[in-house]
């Protein structure tokens, strides 16, 4: 089994409006509480013993951010298949309504031939920005360096920070209370030595899990994605790789890397070498 720690959706249920504070510290610490906890591996052991670690990227994600923030404004949408709409379509579609093959992107005829019972909603570009700043400032109390990427998607780093197991995950889990109580957004968070790590540690467990993945364990972590997953690589590369029979990332670790220097180029080869080993460019030690 994977080395790391696993959060499950909390049972809390936060109901009416969006709140204007957040929660308090003793309301977080009992909600942080009554998740489940699953560890295993060296992550294990690295509590037992205290160590101090140093895992500098943590990326953030609200599944569906869109259609995720009417979901909180809105009591009667919760659990449905809810569509957000922009004048090109459909921008954003809920959970409940991706497993119904709905995605973003879909026209509304054809979303409505694989999901019939839905609600459909028109988007409020400056309402997402606003909870998206409400967001920003909750992650911006835990690390003054910060980067949102886009609505919903942000990155931190802890690589001024060395935390014991116990002390790092209290932190996570706390962020995420702090964030569902102030916003009733639930939001993944993963953890890890680069920046892809952390944020398919992150988008693993959606829409509100918490992966650790401790140092020395990438390799393992990374193995069962496919490799369209790795940052960086395009379409191209992605049909060089599969003529190649190379699907899983896992297939591309035992490429040896003369071998993807010579299919794709030095410059690329070299980085699709060390992404596969959770060695990316945000990495700026790997050589």
């Amino acid at each position: 089994m994977n080395a790391g720690v696993e959060r499950v959706c909390p049972s809390t249920a936060i109901s009416g409006p969006l709140p204007t504070t957040g929660a308090s510290e003793r309301g977080m610490a009992a909600l942080c509480e009554s998740w489940p906890l699953r560890t295993g591996g060296n992550w294990l052991d690295f509590a037992r013993r205290r160590v101090r670690v140093v895992l500098p990227f943590v990326h953030v994600h609200v599944e569906s951010f869109y259609s995720a923030v009417e979901q909180a404004l809105n009591l009667r949408l919760r659990g449905k298949a809810v569509l957000v709409l922009d004048r090109l379509g459909i921008a954003s579609a809920s959970p409940e309504a991706k497993v119904r093959g709905v995605k973003a992107g879909m026209s509304v005829g054809a979303a409505r031939t694989s999901c019939p019972y839905m609600f459909l909603v028109p988007g409020d570009l400056a309402r997402y920005a606003e909870v998206a700043e409400r967001v920003r400032r909750v992650l911006r109390s835990y690390s003054a360096n910060l980067e949102m990427t886009a609505f919903g998607s942000f990155h931190l780093d802890f690589s001024a920070t060395k935390l014991s197991h116990a002390e790092f995950e209290t932190k996570l889990r706390l962020m995420q209370a702090e964030i569902l109580g102030g916003t009733g957004l639930h939001t993944s968070v993963g953890a890890g030595v680069s920046r892809g790590v952390a944020t398919l540690a992150a988008r693993e467990h959606r829409p509100c899990g918490l992966r650790i993945v401790a140092p020395g364990t990438e390799t393992a972590f990374l193995a069962p994605f496919p490799v369209e997953k790795l940052r960086g690589v395009g379409s191209a590369t992605l049909a060089t790789l599969r003529q190649r029979g190379i699907h899983t990332i896992g297939q591309l670790q035992r490429i040896p890397r003369p071998a993807l220097a010579a299919a794709l180029g030095a410059t690329a080869g070299n980085r699709l070498w060390k992404a596969a080993r959770g060695r990316d460019d945000s990495v700026a030690s790997e050589s």
